[in-house]
C-alpha cells in the first residue's frame, strides 16, 4: 500500500471518530469518567478500566525510598530485572518479564510519552542514558495489551519517565545537596513559577564520583528547561529542552577472573598501569519535546507532539573480547584500544486524539493517531594500536531509518465489563551503508523494509467489589540492534524484527482501605529471535530463535498502622516476579542474544539474564513528626549469562591461557542486598534531613559477565539535606 493512501486511510480515521462524537453530544453520559490524560502520561485518569498490569511510583514514594540511582527504583517494580553496570546508574540495562536486559533494547523507555531516551528507537535502539531521578515526578510501567498505542518495542513492556511538572500557584522549587563516600558527591536545583495560564521551570543536576572501580570516576551534569502556557480556554502548549553531559572513566569491558580474584575494585591488571584511566566514555546529548493539546470539546481531544534528539557519543576501549562459536577472534591486548565515535540525530510528529462517544447504543473511550518519525546514524570504529597511537579507520556504518506508526484504540463499556480491541501498524523502511578498510572505503549498501500488523485486546471486570480482573493479549515487536546487521565478511544482511505473542490475565485489588495487591500471570511467545549462525568469516545473523517466557508477578503494600487504628504508620510492601520459565523453544548450533550467545543452544535451554526470582521487601516506619525510616531486602536468584548455559569454567577452545578464562562464562550467583534509609523533616519547616545505605552488608559480588565481570557496587552510604520552597 502506497504511503500517501496510508496517511488518507488514517485521516479518514480520525474523520470517522470525529463525525461520530458530533452525532453523539446529545447522549453524554454523565457517568463515564473524564478523560484527563495529558500528553507526558501513558496511563489513563479511569485505570480501573485499564486492560492490562501496571504500575505507578510517585515522587513522593521515591523520596521516601531515597535511592542512590534510577537502578534501585526500578528493582521495586513487578517485573523488570535491572543490571547494573555503572555507579551512577545513567548506562540502563533493563530486562523484562525475562527479556534480555542488554542496554534496555526490548524494553520500550519513553520521557514524558517520547522516545527520547534510546540513541535511535528503530535504528539502534541502546540506552545509555535514563533521565534524571531527580527530575522525575512519576515513573509509570505498563505491560498489557494497552502499550500497542506506543512503539516500537512492544512485547514485554515499557516505561514512561515523566517528569516534573510546572508550578501552576507561584513560585516553587527544591534544593539538595548530598555527600557520601566514594568521593560521591550531587548538586540539584529547581525552580518554577506560574499560574493557571503558564509558567516555566529550570532544573540543573550535576553529580560526581569514584565510581565502582578503581580508575572509574564518572562526571555528569543535566539541565532542562520547561514551560507550559494556556494559548486560549481550550488549548494548552508544553515546551522542553534538556541537555545532558557525561565525561567518564567508565568502561564496558569488565575484568578477567584472575583480576576479579586479585580485586573486584583494583580495575583492570595492566603491565602499564597508566593505561587504566584511559578508559573513557563521554556523551552529549541535546532533546527537544513540544506538545500541544486542544480540548474540541467535552468529550473530545486533540493532541500533537513533536520531539527532536541529538546525542554525540564516544567509547575508549582498552581491550577487546570477542568469541565466535570456535575461537577467540580478539585477544586481551594490553597494546591496543578500540574508539567508537557515534553520532545519532532523530525526529518525529505525533497527532492523537481521544474522545468519547455512544457508538453501537455503549458508552465508549477510543484514542487514535499516527507518527512520522525519522532517524540518522553515524557508528565508527578505529583501531588504536597503542597507548598515544594514531587512529587507524576500521569499521563505519551509517544508516537512515523513516518509520510511520498508525494506531486505533476503542474501549466498549458494558456493566462491570469493558473490552479493549487496538491495531497498530509499523511501517518501517531503512537504508544501511557499510565502509570498511583504512580509508572508510564504501564496501556494501542494503536497503529493507517491513510492514507489520500489531493487534491487541484487552478486557476488565469490575464485578468484584474493589477489584478488578483483567487480561488481554497482544502481537509484540522489537527491532533488533545494528551490529545484528553486518555479518561473514563485513556484508550486510537482512535482519528482520523480533516477534512475540504475549497474554496474562490478573487481578488488582483493595480489599482493605489500607493497603492494595496486583497480581499476573503472564506468558510471552517470541518467534524470529535473531541468532548467531556459523563463525569466523562465515557468521551471519537469522531470524531463527524462538522462547517462551512464562511467570506470574505480585505486588502489594499494607498500612498496619492504619489497620488497627494507630497515629503512626507502619507499612510492608512487597514486589516478588517468578518467572519460572525461560527458555529456548528450539536448538541451534551457536548462540544468539549477541554478546551473550556464546556457544550452541538447545530447546529447554534457560535465558541467559532471565532469573527465576525476584523480589524487593521493605518495611517504613512514619509517624507524626515527619520521621520516615525504612529497611528493604533485594533479591536476585541465579542466572545464566550464556545461552550455553555454562556452569563454571569456560568450555574447551574459547578461553586461552592469556585470556585467564576472560569472565565471560559460567553462572552469576544469586543476590542479596540489603538498604535503608531515613529522613527527617521537622513540621511546620521546609527542609528535610536523610541518609539511605545500599549494600550494607558490603557484599562482593559482580552483576554481569557481558565482556568480562562486572564487579556490582560495594557498600555506599550517603546523606544530604533538601529544602523545598
Amino acid at each position: 500500500m502506497h504511503r500517501p493512501c496510508k496517511t488518507l486511510i488514517a485521516t479518514a480515521v480520525l474523520s470517522l471518530f470525529s463525525g461520530s462524537i458530533a452525532a453523539q453530544d446529545a447522549k453524554k453520559e454523565a457517568s463515564l469518567p473524564a478523560i484527563t490524560v495529558t500528553g507526558t502520561s501513558i496511563l489513563p485518569s479511569s485505570v480501573e478500566n485499564l486492560p492490562g498490569s501496571y504500575s505507578v511510583m510517585t515522587r513522593q514514594q521515591i523520596e521516601a525510598r531515597n535511592p542512590f540511582s534510577i537502578i534501585e527504583t526500578i528493582r521495586e517494580i513487578p517485573g523488570l530485572h535491572a543490571v547494573s553496570e555503572d555507579v551512577a546508574g545513567t548506562h540502563l540495562n533493563i530486562g523484562l518479564r525475562g527479556l534480555n536486559p542488554r542496554r534496555s533494547s526490548r524494553t520500550l523507555l519513553l520521557e514524558d510519552g517520547a522516545p527520547t531516551v534510546f540513541f535511535a528507537p528503530y535504528g539502534d535502539p541502546s540506552a545509555h542514558y535514563s533521565t534524571p531521578i531527580e527530575r522525575i515526578e512519576r515513573i509509570e510501567v505498563l505491560k498489557g495489551s494497552g502499550q500497542i498505542l506506543y512503539g516500537p518495542q512492544t512485547m514485554g513492556g515499557m516505561i514512561n519517565f515523566v517528569t516534573r511538572p510546572v508550578p501552576t500557584n507561584g513560585t516553587a522549587g527544591t534544593v539538595k545537596i548530598t555527600g557520601g563516600n566514594n568521593g560521591y558527591y550531587d548538586g540539584h536545583f529547581n525552580v518554577g513559577s506560574g499560574t493557571e495560564n503558564g509558567g516555566f521551570m529550570v532544573d540543573v543536576l550535576k553529580k560526581r564520583g569514584d565510581g565502582i572501580r578503581a580508575e572509574h570516576q564518572f562526571d555528569l551534569q543535566d539541565v532542562a528547561l520547561k514551560g507550559q502556557f494556556k494559548i486560549s480556554r481550550d488549548q494548552r502548549i508544553t515546551g522542553k529542552y534538556s541537555n545532558f553531559q557525561e565525561d567518564s572513566l567508565f568502561s564496558e569491558t569488565g575484568l578477567t577472573a584472575e583480576e576479579y580474584l586479585v580485586s573486584p575494585y583494583r580495575g583492570a591488571v595492566f603491565a602499564n598501569t597508566a593505561r587504566s584511566n584511559q578508559e573513557r566514555f563521554t556523551m552529549k546529548r541535546d532533546t527537544v519535546q513540544i506538545i500541544h493539546e486542544w480540548d474540541l470539546n467535552t468529550d473530545m481531544k486533540l493532541s500533537t507532539q513533536f520531539y527532536y534528539s541529538k546525542t554525540d557519543r564516544a567509547s575508549r576501549r582498552s581491550r577487546e573480547i570477542e568469541i565466535d562459536n570456535a575461537n577467540v577472534v580478539g585477544e586481551l591486548d594490553n597494546e591496543a584500544y578500540a574508539i567508537r565515535p557515534r553520532q545519532y540525530e532523530f525526529f518525529g510528529i505525533e497527532p492523537k486524539i481521544e474522545l468519547k462517544h455512544n457508538t453501537f447504543g455503549l458508552q465508549n473511550q477510543a484514542i487514535a493517531g499516527f507518527r512520522y518519525h525519522h532517524e540518522d546514524i553515524d557508528r565508527k570504529k578505529y583501531e588504536l594500536s597503542s597507548l598515544y597511537g594514531t587512529e587507524t579507520p576500521e569499521e563505519r556504518l551509517t544508516a537512515r531509518v523513516k518509520a510511520l506508526s498508525y494506531y486505533a484504540q476503542n474501549t466498549f463499556f458494558s456493566g462491570d465489563w469493558s473490552f479493549t480491541p487496538g491495531l497498530r501498524l509499523e511501517d518501517v523502511t531503512s537504508k544501511k551503508r557499510l565502509y570498511t578498510g583504512s580509508n572508510f572505503a564504501f564496501d556494501n549498501a542494503l536497503e529493507t523494509s517491513k510492514l507489520q500488523a500489531l493487534p491487541g485486546f484487552g478486557f476488565t471486570w469490575n464485578g468484584l467489589k474493589t477489584s478488578t480482573v483483567f487480561g488481554g493479549i497482544h502481537r509484540g515487536f522489537a527491532p533488533p540492534r545494528p551490529d545484528r546487521d553486518i555479518g561473514g565478511g563485513d556484508r550486510l544482511q537482512r535482519v528482520t524484527p523480533e516477534l512475540s505473542t504475549t497474554t496474562e490475565l490478573g487481578i488488582r485489588s483493595s480489599v482493605l482501605q489500607s493497603g492494595y495487591v496486583e497480581s499476573t500471570l503472564f506468558n510471552m511467545d517470541i518467534s524470529d529471535i535473531v541468532v548467531q549462525s556459523g563463525s569466523g568469516a562465515n557468521t551471519v545473523f537469522r531470524n531463527e530463535g524462538k522462547a517462551q517466557h512464562t511467570g506470574f508477578e505480585v505486588a502489594g503494600k499494607i498500612n498496619f498502622g492504619e489497620l488497627v487504628g494507630k497515629a503512626n504508620n507502619y507499612y510492608a510492601s512487597v514486589s516478588y516476579t517468578n518467572l519460572f520459565a525461560a527458555k529456548f523453544k528450539d536448538t541451534g548450533t551457536v548462540g544468539g542474544e549477541g554478546e551473550d550467545g556464546y556457544g550452541f543452544y538447545q530447546a529447554g535451554y534457560r535465558l541467559p539474564y532471565a532469573p527465576k526470582h525476584t523480589l524487593a521487601l521493605n518495611l517504613s516506619y512514619e509517624d507524626q513528626q515527619g520521621l520516615i525510616g525504612r529497611v528493604g531486602v533485594t533479591h536476585i536468584s541465579q542466572q545464566f549469562a550464556n545461552t550455553g548455559n555454562y556452569r563454571g569454567t569456560s568450555p574447551a577452545g574459547y578461553c586461552v591461557t592469556d585470556l585467564d578464562e576472560c569472565g565471560l562464562f559460567g553462572e552469576i550467583p544469586s543476590l542479596t542486598l540489603v538498604n535503608a534509609s531515613m529522613s527527617y523533616s521537622p513540621k511546620g519547616q521546609k527542609v528535610t534531613y536523610f541518609v539511605s545505605g545500599e549494600n550494607l552488608s558490603d557484599k562482593k559480588y559482580f552483576s554481569a559477565r557481558t565482556n568480562g565481570l562486572q564487579a556490582g557496587r560495594g557498600r555506599m552510604i550517603f546523606a544530604g539535606i533538601r529544602y523545598s520552597f
